[in-house]
């Protein structure tokens, strides 16, 4: 069955301007890719990577004793979820610079024998959509060297053979937060970012 991996990190929940924008990227994918249906994965119910599933994820499946495919269940879990998708968007605040830790375990699972070590191939063409909200303004300007998400995140999509990643930025919703800016506002962070969305959507594979 294919469909569209939709992954998000944030704790504000209704709140949350990625979740925001990442509503308005569902319904422009649907709109687009009526035959497709949509899986959700909430890092927030990731557990962090332990010592045994960090072991076993570097260990080839068909040598994992039942201890360590045990260990890997998750990994291997969510490295098939990821695999089989048609197209991957991704919903994440920059938490002081870089990604929530909710996120950052998810990376760490589906980083592993399958896709590092000895690349499965499967990922190559999946079309990956991150969608990057920050309080300050951290997609242009000086601040860019100060942003070590967008580069971590190319980095690991890179890494396991995802040859198509692209960013919608919503920055900065502080303004928007404080009251100081309407989110209606055409240059309101939260504006400019739904404009990228629809092209972002046409993409699957």
């Amino acid at each position: 069955m294919s469909y569209l991996l939709s992954v998000t990190s944030s704790t504000r929940g209704d709140q949350s301007w990625s979740n925001r924008v990442l509503r308005a990227f569902l319904e422009s994918f649907v709109a687009q890719h009526p035959d497709l249906d949509c899986r959700e994965r909430a890092t927030l119910e990731v557990p962090h990577l332990d010592l045994s599933a960090q072991r076993a994820g570097r260990i080839p499946v068909a040598d994992q004793s039942p201890q360590e495919a045990a260990a890997f269940a998750l990994a291997a879990e969510l490295t098939g979820e990821l695999e089989q998708a048609s197209a991957l968007v991704l919903a994440t605040p920059m938490y002081n610079w870089g990604p929530p830790s909710s996120l950052k375990a998810w990376i760490d699972h589906i980083v592993n024998v399958q896709t590092f070590y000895r690349p499965s191939g499967l990922l190559h063409g999946l079309p990956v959509t991150c969608i990057v909200a920050s309080g300050g303004f951290y997609s242009e300007g000086t601040n860019v060297a100060h942003d070590h998400l967008r580069p971590l995140l190319r980095e690991i999509f890179s890494r396991i053979g995802v040859d198509d990643v692209a960013f919608i930025d919503c920055d900065p919703t502080g303004p928007m937060d404080r009251g100081l800016l309407d989110p209606n506002d055409p240059t309101s962070g939260f504006q400019r970012a739904l404009a990228q969305v629809p092209a972002a959507a046409s993409r699957r594979r």
